[in-house]
Formats: C-alpha cells, structure tokens, sequence
C-alpha cells in the first residue's frame, strides 16, 4: 500500500477462526490498520486474527453484525482513520477486490464506495434491494464489502442505529449529498465459520432483512 491517506479495515466476525487469519493477511497490503471485532466468538476467532497482524476487540456481551462494526468504526476513528472499508470475515470477500473498490475515493470521484456481488439473492435480499436500487441507486445494499471517507462517518456520527444490516450509513450520507460509486467484486464459496449468526440466509434471516426493510423505510 502506497497511498498517502490511513486506510482502516474494519471486520466484524462471530466464531471464525478457520478463516479469520488468512482474511487479515489478505488484507494486510491494503490497509494501515486491520481492526477486527470478535463479537463474543466462542471459538479462537480473537487469537487468530490477533497472531495475523489485527488490532482486535471484544464485544462482551455480543451485539450483532451491526453493533460489532460500530465498535470497529470508533476504533478506526480513534486509530485516525481518513477511509475506513467494511470486509467479511468468513472468507468470501477476495483482498484483490479492495483496490477496485478504494479506486473512486482515491480519484476524488466518490466518498461512499458500494460493491455489487455476482449471483442470485433469497428473497428477503430482493425485496430490499429493488427498495434500495429503486430510491437510492443502490443495487446490492447488504453486500459486506463497503468504503468511505471520513467525513461521511463524521457527518452521520455513527454507522448504525437502526439494526439496518450494515445499509444505514449509506444510505444516511447519500441522502446528506455524498458522492457514491459501484464496483463490482468476485465472491468466493465460504467453507467454514458460522456466518450464520450475523446473516442467516433461511427464513428467519429473511425475517430479519424485511425488518431492517422497514426501518430504513424512515431514515
């Protein structure tokens, strides 16, 4: 990593220590700082990512995926942050993907970068996403694989209130006028973890997409 500005990863991760190790070193080219927020794994998920090279944190008791990348966001801001990117612990998301996504901030052409994931979607996803790409322009709303400037966290003063699955900060800047871009990624199988603590792709993981459906519906 060349670039001048401090660019912070911010992981949110539930008892993944078969793949949070690999996941940080991945990163590590990419990012000043890797912060990873265990969100009271009862696996080694903490130690592993610790050995790998991240700055990691404890959620005691935990607070789901939303409240775990909150931590992380303060932890960032206070590490001195100028972008911070939100990745996904299981190993799905691929680190040759971050420059691409980091490119429109660095060109000055975007403070809000969203990344859009290849494939179909259950159900619950579709709903809200043809809310989202039909009010906002935003097609893949609960892709993990999100970056933004500071300013955009520092105008909103938090990245979630809402228990949104991870859409309200986005959708809180680009409604204050924040430039945004779309960049597609690859996405790989995952094989291990427990990714369905946070996402659930079954119907109570569905439930819960139509529910943050609903609150955003206010913002």
């Amino acid at each position: 990593m060349s670039h001048s500005e401090k660019i912070v990863a911010v992981i949110p991760a539930y008892n993944e220590g078969k793949t949070i190790g690999t996941v940080v070193r991945g990163l590590l080219p990419y990012a000043s700082a890797i912060v990873v927020v265990d969100d009271h794994s009862s696996d080694n998920t903490g130690e592993e990512a610790r050995r790998a090279g991240a700055t990691v944190l404890r959620n005691d008791p935990n607070k789901g995926y939303d409240g775990a990348i909150n931590e992380g966001f303060k932890e960032a801001v206070r590490l001195g942050a100028d972008i911070i990117f939100t990745f996904d612990a299981d190993g799905e998301h691929d680190a040759k993907d971050v420059p691409r996504l980091l490119a429109p901030i660095f060109a000055g052409t975007a403070d809000i970068v969203l990344s859009q994931r290849p494939g179909s979607r259950h159900w619950g996803e579709w709903i809200f996403a043809l809310y989202t790409r039909l009010r906002f322009n935003i097609p893949d709303p609960l892709s993990g694989m999100k970056a933004y400037r500071r300013s955009v966290y520092d105008a909103i003063g938090f990245f979630d209130s809402l228990h949104s699955i991870g859409t309200e900060l986005s959708i809180r800047g680009i409604k204050k006028g924040f430039r945004t871009a779309l960049v597609p990624i690859t996405l790989h199988e995952r094989s291990a973890g427990d990714h369905s603590r946070f996402y659930a792709l079954n119907l109570k993981g569905n439930l819960k997409m139509l529910r943050a459906l609903w609150r955003i519906l206010f913002i």
